[in-house]
């Protein structure tokens, strides 16, 4: 017998079915909210190529820029990282910078008091932000970081340390070391430095990394000079010659004597095989005015930061220099603290910007080694130019005798009128770019060194050359003139370096280089103080950078540039990057073509001319740069210092914590919270992938508190904190975090029932996977719907149900 449904059992099992549907669909969304996503955590990458296990290769091909993160500049690592451009930022390895501000009575730093904790946040921080990064332990003898003898593990140590847990750190920065040694809180003699320097150097290739070693020099430091410990210390001697591209000597700019003394030491040691690259680590305050007599404290009222472009240019497009260290002082020439600000939501932030000089010179500069209008020539090309070489064998006499160049060596060749060696040795600058650098070493280390036309033993040298007469007459058989007048000029292949090398106010220098590789005959330039020139010749045209940047101009200054043996008028082109627009005047006259620019700062200048000279070179070399990879994946902590958090209601910020009563923090600083109402501090961290992390606070508190952790809506925690008694203590929570920016608020429950102060916050990952509370707030909420719609449905039949008994 057939059976029949009635209206109202059609309609609750379309009610059933509907549920089911909607319920399935929940269902569905929960399986996937707990089940989760498998994410396989980031493995570092092989910073191997094949034929040298350096992390981060350091060559011609392959330039570095040295750049502070400063701690005189009480510095936000990241926002450091955040203001390099990031054109050259590839090319870039963060120095971490710890000054050594001793304060013998109170026995500690006085700018960053714990020297190892600041330089591991610091380097977390790059690592969390994908850049190189070096640390500088020691200015002089003084030094955050211990010395050790070969005998040690250098395994064991602080040293080997770093490089093992953070795969983007890349070596150790020792600077000017020429003072300090052997006192009474810093015991460590410079002989027992560069032994330690030999262990170091061993575990540096050992990993792939860097010793960097920067000098300058006084009357009193060339006993202890890199050329005075190649000869006195045999390990020292042995790690350079078996660990050569692990180490990076500079010629440093902070003393007012020695000058052409250290870069002849700097160049010679690299040219004759004892290290791997060689560089510059400018200055200003080794900088003298013309006024300066010699006597007492020399003033500095004409330094401006574009003096450097002269030591640059020659350095690097003529000297094969492949290494830029600062400039310095960091603080007042790279980066500085501006004024704090307030966002619209009420948190304060600590606020860091450049220098226009160390955008419009040092960047601009190093822009022109990356286009290729520098090329940096080979060690071997360099021998070949060079010709030359002082071996200094010399072992009796005074320490000068032993250990520094000639007295005499650059007097009638390039030394400044006026000037002195040695000790009287005050100008950056040199009368004529004619003579190369002369370099100067104890021995020729490998094969390569070997190839110098001339070994000149210091030993020989007064019998080589009675008189200075004697020695010209020498460098002029071998250099021949290729140009006249009183400016610098220096060449190789079709490029030149030229700049005014004078001083005071209103002096200029005025010269005629005779054209190579451009079919017109001479170019002339008349060019003020502080003008530099680079010039890159080809047949038919010439490409200029000029650069005369003065920070303290307030009249644009002219630069003069003639060509002479055109056969038609030239045009030019050019691309002005100055503070003021540049203004350009011409003429052109019985085959004289004259170019007058008045500008402040760097700019590009082609002028397209072409004469009938016919015996013009023709092969040069073309610059290669091949850009450095990043740094492996880090994987490990993270940590960002409370000192540079935002924040709002809060009782002060601490940038310096050596001037404080509270010890043991770890950047340089730390944070009062203060006992007011909405108390609440952020920052953003970057994490590898989604999932759960463990975030720890470092803080004091004289009583029991809590404060709410969050990184947004959906994720968030409570930290407990206890009375520490005074002392640092830890609280941790776990919360999800999601792959990339996270913007992590701490806020406080009211006001806080002590003055709380917070040190730093560390995350940790626990175990990728997707935050389920945004999901399952959704099922919630589909459920919900279902049981509404299911309930709405009900009483809707149920009503029509009775309306139909009711007829």
């Amino acid at each position: 017998m057939a059976t029949f449904k009635t209206p109202k059992a059609t309609a609750f099992g379309q009610i059933k079915r509907l549920i089911s549907l909607l319920l399935a669909f929940a269902i569905a969304i929960s399986t996937v909210v707990f089940s989760g996503i498998d994410i396989i955590a980031a493995e570092n990458d092989s910073a191997e190529d094949g034929t040298s296990n350096l992390r981060r290769p350091v060559s011609n091909e392959q330039p570095m820029w040295i750049v502070h993160i400063d701690s005189w500049n009480y510095a936000d690592p990241e926002a450091i990282i955040a203001l390099v451009p990031e054109d050259v930022k590839p090319y870039v390895v963060f120095n971490i910078s710890l000054s050594i501000n001793w304060d013998t009575e109170k026995q500690r730093f006085m700018v960053v008091e714990y020297g190892y904790e600041t330089a591991k946040s610091w380097v977390r921080a790059c690592a969390e932000n994908n850049v190189w990064c070096m640390i500088q332990p020691a200015s002089g003898g003084q030094c955050h970081f211990p010395d050790y003898d070969t005998t040690v593990d250098y395994e064991e140590t602080v040293f080997a340390e770093f490089f093992r847990d953070y795969p983007n750190f890349i070596g150790y920065n020792y600077c000017e070391q020429f003072w300090g040694f052997d006192q009474a809180d810093f015991p460590v003699t410079a002989q027992q430095r560069y032994q330690h320097f030999a262990g170091l150097l061993e575990l540096c290739n050992k990993y792939g990394g860097y010793l960097v070693d920067s000098w300058c020099a006084n009357q009193w430091s060339p006993p202890i000079s890199p050329i005075a410990m190649l000869k006195t210390i045999p390990e020292f001697e042995q790690a350079c010659r078996d660990y050569t591209e692990n180490f990076i000597l500079l010629e440093k700019y902070t003393q007012t004597g020695y000058i052409a003394d250290t870069e002849s030491l700097a160049e010679g040691i690299w040219l004759s095989g004892y290290s791997g690259n060689f560089g510059v680590r400018y200055d200003e305050s080794g900088w003298t005015d013309s006024t300066w007599n010699g006597s007492g404290d020399a003033s500095k009222n004409e330094y401006r930061a574009v003096t450097g472009l002269a030591v640059y240019l020659e350095r690097f497009l003529l000297n094969g220099a492949t290494v830029i260290d600062g400039p310095e002082l960091a603080w007042v020439e790279c980066f500085r603290e501006t004024e704090q600000t307030t966002s619209e939501d009420g948190y304060t932030t600590r606020n860091w910007d450049i220098y226009e000089q160390f955008e419009k010179v040092t960047t601009d500069f190093f822009r022109q080694i990356l286009n290729g209008k520098i090329r940096i020539p080979t060690r071997q090309e360099v021998i070949d130019r060079t010709k030359v070489i002082i071996i200094n064998d010399v072992e009796t006499g005074n320490d000068d005798d032993k250990y520094s160049t000639p007295e005499s060596l650059t007097e009638g060749l390039y030394r400044m009128d006026g000037d002195g060696g040695l000790r009287d040795n005050h100008t950056i600058y040199k009368k004529t770019g004619r003579y190369p650098a002369i370099p100067m070493s104890t021995a020729l280390a490998d094969d390569v060194a070997e190839s110098f036309e001339y070994v000149i033993y210091k030993s020989e040298y007064d019998d080589m050359f009675p008189t200075i007469e004697d020695k010209v007459e020498f460098f002029n058989e071998i250099f021949p003139q290729e140009y006249t007048g009183d400016i610098y000029a220096g060449r190789y292949e079709n490029r030149w370096a030229i700049y005014c090398p004078y001083k005071n106010t209103g002096s200029s220098a005025s010269g005629v280089i005779d054209l190579k590789y451009n079919t017109c005959d001479t170019m002339g330039f008349e060019l003020p103080r502080y003008s530099n020139v680079l010039v890159n010749e080809y047949s038919d045209h010439i490409d200029l950078y000029l650069n005369n940047y003065d920070e303290e101009a307030l009249i644009p200054a002219t630069d003069v540039i003639t060509v002479s043996g055109c056969t038609s008028e030239p045009t030019y082109t050019y691309e002005d990057r100055g503070i003021t627009t540049a203004k350009f005047e011409s003429s052109y006259s019985d085959g004289v073509f004259t170019l007058r620019i008045t500008h402040i700062g760097p700019m590009d200048v082609t002028i397209n001319c072409s004469g009938d000279a016919t015996d013009r070179e023709t092969e040069y070399q073309v610059a290669t740069l091949v850009e450095p990879s990043a740094p492996p994946i880090y994987t490990g902590t993270l940590q960002h210092e409370a000192e540079v958090f935002e924040s709002k209601n809060i009782d002060r910020y601490v940038t310096n914590g050596a001037n404080e009563s509270i010890r043991n923090y770890t950047g340089q600083g730390y944070m009062v919270l203060g006992k007011n109402e909405g108390v609440s501090v952020r920052d953003s961290f970057k994490v590898l992938e989604d999932g759960t992390y463990t975030v720890t606070l470092r803080y004091q508190a004289a009583s029991p508190d809590t404060l709410k952790l969050s990184a947004g809506a959906f994720s968030s925690a409570e930290l407990v904190l206890s009375d520490t008694g005074g002392e640092w203590a830890q609280t941790s929570a776990q919360i999800h975090l999601n792959k990339g920016e996270n913007l992590l608020t701490l806020d406080a429950n009211g006001a806080l029932s002590s003055n709380v102060c917070i040190d730093n916050i560390t995350i940790d990952f626990v175990e990728a996977g997707t935050n389920i509370m945004p999901l399952l707030i959704i099922c919630i909420a589909v459920v919900a719907v279902v049981l509404i719609v299911a309930i709405i449905v009900l009483i809707c039949v149920t009503k029509k149900s009775k309306k139909s008994k009711a007829k």
